[in-house]
């Protein structure tokens, strides 16, 4: 969008922005109970100086210090590395990797949990995810993962990762907080489109049309071998064919249909009634829709206007950058009561250019 009073938009599908980890290591239940019969084996041989008891006791540090040193350098020797999807749609389940690798040369990472907090921008409330891993071998890298599904759109926030391990005793857990944080954008809904929805595109109905070109003759997928026909182009022509049946065949193409669509999003939200934001919603949903099957083909041309809290306009074609771009800005579109429509369809509409309706 241009500058002014629209809104800059800067697409940023998913940035990472890295920090130093924090170790920290702290006894369980159970090492707090082990700790204490350690402690009172100790009193209580040199009270009464009973040998066997100070024995026990020793034994007892000794195994806590044990556990101490093993989780220690267990969980120092793990680097770990968070990788998002590419794209994630609201109600359809994506994959969060990580990837753990073991920098030590001898020694083994046994029973390792790795517990990600997810929160959405804007909201203090948090939702926790975790995998683990059973053992990591000296300079072993594996990749575990868990599927994610969400319920609202917009700008998640992943981090920070939290490594911990309790082996081999679970007297002390030892944890490795990963500074790494992620973010993600998560695209509205997709609704699913009636069979041949695209001839409505070609219709001009109320003065409103939507402009349609063919993307040339060669341009398509390969459909099939066809007799020459006067004014086929002879690089069209299939020799092999030709040479077997003793005739001229030339190849055929599916032609594609290009489409230069402007689509402009009201998102009014009706405090009065209890299904405007639904219907916004339903609106975005419906928008994001129509990019996801108008982008397939690299020749069509789109531009999308909002109408929202924030007015912006931006256009794309059938890249994957546009695609993005234009995903991300519904992402984060915020109905409100009173959205500029005039100002995003003036915006859309130098973006379009004078040539087009």
């Amino acid at each position: 969008a241009r500058r002014g009073h629209f809104h800059r938009y800067t697409d940023l599908m998913s940035t990472s922005r890295q920090f130093e980890p924090r170790r920290r290591h702290r006894l369980t239940r159970l090492g707090f109970h082990f700790l204490f019969v350690g402690v009172f084996a100790m009193l209580g041989g040199s009270l009464r100086g009973f040998n066997l008891l100070l024995v026990l006791a020793g034994l007892l540090v000794g195994v806590l210090i044990l556990q101490w040193r093993w989780s220690r350098r267990s969980i120092a020797a793990i680097s770990l590395h968070r990788r998002l999807p590419t794209e994630a749609f609201v109600g359809k389940p994506f994959r969060v990797r990580y990837r753990l690798r073991n920098q030590s040369r001898l020694m083994p990472a046994w029973m390792l949990r790795v517990e990600d907090s997810i929160a959405l921008a804007g909201r203090d409330e948090r939702s926790l995810a975790a995998c683990g891993v059973g053992v990591i071998s000296p300079q072993q890298t594996v990749a575990p993962y868990f599927d994610c599904v969400v319920t609202r759109r917009g700008k998640y926030r992943f981090g920070p990762a939290v490594l911990s391990t309790s082996f081999p005793f679970a007297l002390l857990s030892s944890q490795q907080t990963m500074g790494e944080i992620s973010e993600l954008h998560v695209y509205p809904r997709l609704l699913k489109l009636r069979s041949r929805w695209q001839r409505r595109l070609l219709n001009r109905s109320g003065g409103v049309a939507v402009t349609v070109r063919r993307s040339g003759p060669t341009e398509g997928d390969f459909f099939g071998l066809r007799d020459w026909q006067t004014g086929d182009n002879p690089k069209w022509i299939h020799w092999r064919t030709t040479a077997r049946i003793g005739e001229p065949a030339v190849r055929q193409f599916e032609q594609q249909r290009r489409f230069d669509t402007c689509i402009l999003v009201d998102a009014h939200l009706d405090a009065q009634s209890s299904t405007g934001d639904d219907d916004a919603e339903t609106a975005i949903s419906m928008a994001a829709t129509f990019l996801i099957h108008l982008v397939g083909s690299p020749s069509n041309r789109l531009v999308l206007g909002v109408a929202a809290r924030e007015t912006a306009a931006v256009v794309g074609g059938g890249s994957s950058e546009g695609k993005r771009r234009m995903l991300s800005m519904l992402a984060q579109t915020k109905p409100c009561a009173e959205p500029k429509v005039v100002e995003a369809t003036e915006e859309a509409s130098r973006l379009v250019g004078p040539t087009q309706d």
